[in-house]
């Protein structure tokens, strides 16, 4: 086995500012490390990078094996870290963990990183052609994944190393795309008689619309949206300013609309009720949810009938949250969309969502479905930032030998899940269709925040698993 710790070089990178569309420093020293041992390398105009490594004695003959990992990383300092970007990051190891001061750590995906250059340094390790791809921005839109050559990789088989837990292997990721509706804005001014106030959500719980949009929890956005409508059909409300939400693929867990309503009290028996029935409904997800009315002294301009009209037919009707269960794997969302987004200004009213689907057809009808949408509420949707599903694969002889290397070390079956969430494999799966691929990593807690940590025993033995697959690849 080699003696190289992957944890060196993951020390390396955390000198090197590499948050996500800063990738040139950490792509000069990528390219420089292969020089300096001889290894073939090359760069493209994005900023990925590929080292290749022949083959060990004995495995001439086995078929190239990509491995795989992002080289940006989420930089983010709290509030009140001196820290300068471009000063190496203070590691601190404690409790067996290792973290970064006032600041994100950077294994995700530097951990990878070091695991791939651990491999390329060491000269006696058993294992097949290698080619190592590290690519840019995965954070900000999997840039370098979507800017690859076709002609850039020979090896179908590929380790992608930017997984976050020890013993889960991940088969399969969604698809998505960002769908972004607009409505021209047209006002008026409230009734005279009419007093306006402020209506707010909160006390949700939020969370990632990849990860928790199967847990029930509530959208701010969409509970709002039935409170409007209430308060504008019982009570005749006029709606001025609303907003909710604040990512694209966070599930919104707040929200605010200025209502003007003639009866102030019947205003308040109304939220009352839909406070309690909130609570009632979410009381299994969101049990702090409140419903609570302040006093609003801005401006007096107020919706037209027919803007506001078309608001809520979109806000009440677009697909939101979870849609569809895959029926081959347990527990797996196949397809959803969040309601990330509301923003409402002189001039339109903006909703962005996030569609999420491992099914590229079930992207496509929530697509068509958005599309006939926005065409009955008089708006526009464009659609950003597509990236295509990885879909679970029945026959995957490289998951095959991963699952036994695995058994044969810990004694037990590692779990094979795929997730609600995109991966750069979705990118590699439509560019080489035949591509084997699986997704590995060590254990990584509250990544892309300064509380980010990695465990280190539990990187050690993903190493070693690592390397003792590599030995069984001759085949």
């Amino acid at each position: 086995m080699s003696n190289t710790d992957p944890l060196t070089f993951f020390r390396t990178l955390t000198t090197i500012p590499r948050d996500s569309g800063d990738e040139k420093k950490v792509a000069e020293y990528l390219i420089s490390f292969a020089e300096k041992r001889g290894l073939e390398a090359v760069k493209d105009d994005a900023d990925n990078v590929i080292i290749r490594k022949p083959a060990a004695a004995g495995y001439e003959k086995a078929p190239v094996l990509v491995l795989q990992s992002h080289s940006d990383m989420v930089y983010v300092k709290g509030e009140d870290s001196p820290h300068d970007y471009n000063s190496p990051l203070e590691l601190i190891e404690e409790d067996g963990f290792l973290r970064a001061e006032g600041t994100s750590l950077g294994a995700d995906n530097g951990i990878g990183m070091a695991f791939a250059l651990a491999i390329l340094d060491s000269g006696d390790l058993p294992h097949p052609p290698l080619e190592v791809l590290f690519t840019s921005g995965e954070e900000t839109g999997m840039i370098g994944a979507g800017a690859l050559s076709p002609s850039a990789l020979e090896g179908r088989r590929m380790i992608n190393l930017d997984s976050e837990w020890e013993g889960v292997y991940i088969v399969g990721c969604a698809g998505g795309v960002t769908p972004v509706f607009t409505r021209k804005t047209d006002w008026e001014t409230a009734p005279a008689e009419y007093k306006g106030v402020k209506l707010k959500i909160g006390g949700l719980a939020g969370g990632h619309s990849g990860v928790e949009i199967d847990k029930g929890r509530g959208n701010a956005i969409r509970m709002l949206a039935r409170v409007v409508y209430a308060a504008n059909t019982g009570l005749g409300a006029c709606v001025g300013a609303i907003s909710g939400g604040s990512k694209v693929n966070a599930i919104p867990d707040h929200g605010e609309v200025v209502l003007f309503v003639r009866d102030e009290d019947a205003l308040k028996v109304l939220v009352e009720k839909y406070d309690a029935a909130f609570r009632y409904e979410l009381s299994a997800s969101d049990k702090d949810v409140r419903l609570f009315l302040e006093p609003w002294e801005g401006d007096n301009r107020v919706m037209t009938a027919d803007t506001l009209q078309d608001t809520l037919t979109l806000l009440l009707t677009i697909p939101a949250n979870l849609q569809t269960m895959n029926m081959h794997l347990d527990n797996l969302v196949e397809s959803s969309n969040n309601i990330g987004i509301l923003r409402c200004d002189k001039e339109e009213v903006t909703i962005t969502c996030s569609i999420r689907s491992s099914v590229g057809t079930l992207k496509e009808m929530m697509r068509d479905q958005m599309t006939v949408l926005a065409k009955a509420a008089h708006a526009q949707v464009r659609f950003e930032n597509d990236y295509p599903e990885w879909a679970f694969s029945v026959d995957s002889p490289l998951r095959s030998k991963a699952v036994e290397v695995y058994q044969e070390l810990y004694g037990k079956k590692p779990e094979i899940i795929s997730i609600h969430a995109g991966l750069e494999c979705g990118f590699f799966k439509a560019l080489y269709p035949d591509m084997d691929i699986i997704s590995v990593g060590p254990n990584l807690t509250d990544v892309h925040t300064p509380r980010e940590r990695l465990e280190i025993a539990s990187a050690r033995r993903v190493y070693r698993w690592l390397l003792k697959l590599l030995a069984a690849l001759k085949e």
